[in-house]
């Protein structure tokens, strides 16, 4: 039935037509695309539908007060002048009001604006009606990629279809960049592993590419997973192979500089041991990580001509990609014939192919733990036949490893009784922005391997190894509608058109400052975190040179991540100095511009004490003898490369500890 009103639900369609209405097509505008609004391909309720899965009864109810208000005459009169309810408004008026919450003063303002904009312009470009193509993408020339053929699963997973009780030596939970390794590192040296990860398995012909779907089935919250004040995107893998199923493949060792202070800093001894950089080999080489395949697409092409016009240093990126057809793209959406070194293609394979068993649709509710020692952990585990089905499922193990993300780690910690305060604490995200550049020639931003080149020249802005680095990303449809500011609905329909001219440059943020995982009330991870005035300053150069560097490029038009969607034009009166300065006057206000994470670290952080971290230099939890931690979560802060190999690195080095103090 939904959560909302019929009069809630009329308002939302009427709001959702305003961000993506009707128009008549003019000079070069394509008439299906601007003939077609939100509400011809079901938007409102597919929202509807998204919202009631992915937000709290709090949110819900402050969702509603938002419908509610702008069918207020003053509400609306006091946001824009425009003295009606909005859906009593022409088009015009009612963007109008759109736009003024948009750029608003106020954050709430804003924040109500992007609370419907973000999720109205993905679905519009992303759904699939009836399971076929949107028709929106002929006029992007967006196709998806041609279908794998079907091939046989190479791991079953172990059958659920009731209550059960399941030995072993070690329960590993979570199966990505932690996980995986620990699993497949174990089994192959005799230990009897149970691996429990509460997403699904996907395999082959399963990765299409269809961005709605991929989003709904890989991700965290359905990719819709925010901050808890919402000025954030967070993507994070939830399937089997975790994030290394989703991320674009970047494969950087962790700096020495980093490593460092690591051991000098918070105790982490194995950081400067030959221990660690030995577990890095051997990840790099199991991985296939080396710079065979990373050839520059459209995208980093322009990146690359951009930046060496500038001066800076183009380095080629290291990806754990083993195979000719990288060309083929979408590897943020699964790689569907494993020529992207998943850990399901890897270390996964390697422990279901010694024996372990894999628990999927498995959630883990507490660690089981008496005396002071774990004795295993207690599930709720989807049944195999039947998905409207669960059941409890206790495993008993000798040890546990919690390889649940960042995110979900300190959660599971916390639901169990542990106590650390660093649990949860010391959160940091690599917090990211975008700048795109319009070109002439034709980029296709989501065509072959998404990250083959970064420029680190600015990794050390302030002397003590925090700042940024830049990048490109892949820009599908949605992800790109939802990340492209809104002015009006026109510009909007305009900028999706070009998106094939699009090019991108990402800006990285090592972050000094953190945040803090917390629970609800149903024990489920709140990320609280607020982008510091130091990180942002930061943050703020990297987004003037991307904008220097798509100028050096080219482009015709480069826009900056504001939702006021500022604009620069070479050849113009004012020149790029002048506008970047105006740039800088706007500042990074929350929720006024476009602000992401794909990497998630440090929330339950490896130390040399209790005081300082939630796990010894073992990965073992101060708390419980033979509770271990393996993920992005004991890094100890952030490392300033994409951290997928920092995490398998030392999971790998965490693995050899596990080897050395538990008996099978």
């Amino acid at each position: 039935m939904g959560f909302l009103s019929d009069k809630e639900r009329d308002t939302l369609a009427v709001l959702c037509d305003t961000i993506v209405p009707a128009l008549e097509p003019e000079n070069g505008d394509h008439p299906l695309l601007f003939r077609t609004a939100a509400t011809d391909l079901g938007i409102p309720a597919l929202m509807e539908e998204a919202l009631e899965r992915v937000t709290s009864k709090s949110e819900q109810r402050e969702f509603k007060l938002l419908l509610n208000g702008l069918e207020t005459r003053i509400v609306c009169g006091l946001i824009a002048g425009q003295w009606a309810p909005i859906s009593q408004m022409p088009q015009e008026d009612r963007e109008k009001v759109l736009y003024k919450l948009a750029t608003s003063r106020f954050e709430r303002g804003r924040t109500a604006f992007l609370s419907i904009k973000r999720l109205a312009a993905f679905l519009f470009y992303a759904v699939m009606p009836d399971d076929e193509p949107n028709p929106m993408w002929d006029a992007l020339e967006y196709q998806l990629p041609e279908p794998a053929p079907s091939s046989p699963r190479p791991i079953q997973p172990t059958p659920v279809t009731g209550p059960a009780t399941l030995e072993c030596d070690v329960l590993v939970i979570g199966s990505g960049a932690g996980g995986g390794v620990v699993a497949g590192e174990l089994a192959a040296a005799g230990y009897h592993v149970i691996v429990a990860e509460k997403g699904g398995y996907y395999h082959g012909a399963d990765f299409n590419g269809a961005e709605a779907p991929a989003m709904e089935n890989l991700y965290e919250k359905y990719g819709a997973f925010v901050n808890a004040d919402t000025t954030m995107s967070i993507l994070a893998g939830s399937t089997l192979g975790g994030g290394t199923t989703v991320n674009w493949m970047a494969s950087f060792r962790t700096p020495d500089a980093v490593l460092r202070e690591w051991y000098e800093v918070f105790g982490f001894e194995g950081a400067c041991s030959p221990d660690l950089q030995t577990s890095f080999d051997a990840v790099v080489e199991r991985m296939c990580i080396s710079t065979e395949f990373s050839r520059a697409n459209g995208n980093n092409s322009k990146f690359v001509a951009g930046a060496q016009k500038l001066g800076y240093n183009v380095d080629e990126v290291a990806l754990n990609l083993h195979g000719e057809d990288g060309d083929a793209g979408f590897f943020n959406y699964g790689c569907p014939n494993d020529t992207k070194k998943t850990t399901v293609a890897t270390y996964l394979q390697d422990a279901y192919n010694n024996g372990a068993r894999i628990l999927v649709g498995a959630h883990v509710d507490r660690i089981l733990y008496r005396a002071g020692e774990v004795t295993g952990a207690a599930l709720t585990v989807t049944d195999t036949f039947n998905a409207e089905t669960q059941h409890p499922v206790t495993v008993k193990a000798k040890a546990v490893v919690v390889s649940a993300g960042t995110l979900h780690t300190p959660a599971i910690l916390l639901r169990s009784g542990l106590t650390n305060p660093n649990i949860g604490a010391n959160l940091r995200l690599h917090p990211t922005t975008v700048i795109s550049g319009v070109f002439e020639d034709e980029i296709r931003p989501w065509t072959g391997a998404p990250l083959t080149r970064t420029v680190m020249d600015f990794k050390d802005l302030d002397g003590h190894g925090y700042g940024i680095w830049l990048e490109c990303a892949p820009a599908h449809p949605g992800i790109n509608a939802l990340a492209t500011a809104w002015t009006g609905a026109r510009q909007h329909k305009r900028a999706m058109q070009r998106i094939k001219h699009n090019a991108n440059i990402i800006i990285l943020t090592r972050d000094r400052d953190g945040g803090q995982i917390k629970l609800d009330k149903n024990g489920q991870p709140i990320v609280h975190y607020r982008l510091s005035d130091y990180d942002a300053a930061h943050m703020m150069v990297g987004l003037k040179e991307a904008f220097k560097i798509h100028v050096a490029a080219g482009a015709q038009e480069v826009h900056g991540p504001h939702n006021d969607y500022p604009t620069f034009r070479p050849g113009g009166e004012k020149g790029l100095d002048y506008f970047l300065a105006e740039v800088e006057l706007r500042g990074l206000k929350p929720n006024g511009f476009a602000l992401f994470s794909a990497h998630q670290m440090a929330s339950c952080r490896i130390a040399g004490d209790a005081a300082r971290g939630a796990v010894d230099p073992t990965g073992q939890t101060y708390e419980i003898k033979n509770l271990f931690v393996a993920d992005g979560s004991v890094l100890p802060n952030a490392p300033g490369v994409n951290p997928m190999l920092s995490i398998m690195g030392v999971s790998h080095y965490i693995a050899q500890q596990i080897k050395a103090r538990v008996t099978h």
